[in-house]
């Protein structure tokens, strides 16, 4: 869940960080201390929106027993797969067939920019849902209609390319958004997917003089959304994260020409 947009940071190319990461084990509270360096990595933005590998006329209705997550929760009337990767994408009954294709792109995109195939091979069978404010709330959280998860990520069309109010936050100003929310929500489902979440606080913490320990679970989400340029300002990868972060980030994605989503033919 987004709570604030996080500040973008001007990366001195070449710097070297010695970071001192302290990791908990799964299994039990044991402390094991590893050393890394990273580089600020060297990115090339995509200077055009990537060409759709579907279009609306490949949007059906969902078929029989596709769908094992939200059972009941959200009724789906549309849907379209990530073939590349076995990934399903749902949407509710007012959900637009242009967001269902951009949906598509942005799952294809990033998932297949990680380097590694065992990574790719972990969304095997996520499901994402495109819903809208009239569709049930996720979660115990009233108004929370956007949420990452290991097993399935839920957006809310509403704030895609647009100026609105997040039902989670209904008294706040309505403020424009581009791609800020699906790819910072798709941030979450990477951390859970690929359990990483807690080795990217140990470098946040050790290295972010502004770390926020109430926001812990969000930085990476909101370093995806930095990575990916979701805002659409023309800047991504190390240009709009810290060194250490891009660093990070570039030993799982690749760093040449990263994917943009768009705006544009938005109904």
């Amino acid at each position: 869940m987004k709570k604030k947009k996080i500040l973008r940071f001007a990366i001195l190319s070449g710097l070297i960080l010695n970071i001192s990461v302290s990791c908990a084990k799964k299994d039990d509270d044991e402390k094991v201390s590893t050393t890394a360096s990273y580089t600020a990595a060297s990115t090339t933005c995509n200077s055009s929106t990537t060409t759709s590998t579907v279009s609306e006329s490949d949007i059906i209705s969902p078929p029989n027993g596709v769908q094992s997550q939200l059972v009941g929760h959200y009724t789906t009337t549309k849907y379209i797969k990530v073939a590349d990767y076995n990934i399903h994408v749902f949407g509710t009954d007012n959900v637009s067939d242009w967001t269902m294709v951009h949906t598509h792109e942005m799952a294809r995109n990033i998932v297949g920019s990680l380097l590694s195939s065992v990574d790719q091979q972990k969304f095997s069978d996520h499901h994402i849902f495109v819903i809208t404010d009239n569709d049930p709330s996720i979660g115990t959280t009233l108004g929370q209609r956007n949420t990452g998860s290991a097993k399935y990520t839920v957006m809310n069309q509403v704030l895609v390319c647009a100026t609105a109010v997040d039902t989670i936050r209904p008294n706040d100003a309505a403020v424009y958004r581009a791609w800020d929310t699906p790819i910072h929500e798709f941030g979450h489902s990477i951390h859970e997917a690929l359990d990483i979440l807690d080795t990217f606080i140990a470098l946040e913490v050790a290295n972010n003089p502004n770390y926020d320990e109430n926001l812990k679970n969000e930085y990476f989400a909101w370093a995806i959304e930095n990575w990916f340029d979701a805002n659409l300002d023309g800047s991504c990868g190390s240009s709009t994260t810290q060194s250490f972060e891009s660093g990070y980030l570039a030993t799982k994605f690749s760093t040449s020409n990263i994917w943009k989503a768009t705006c544009l033919g938005k109904p």
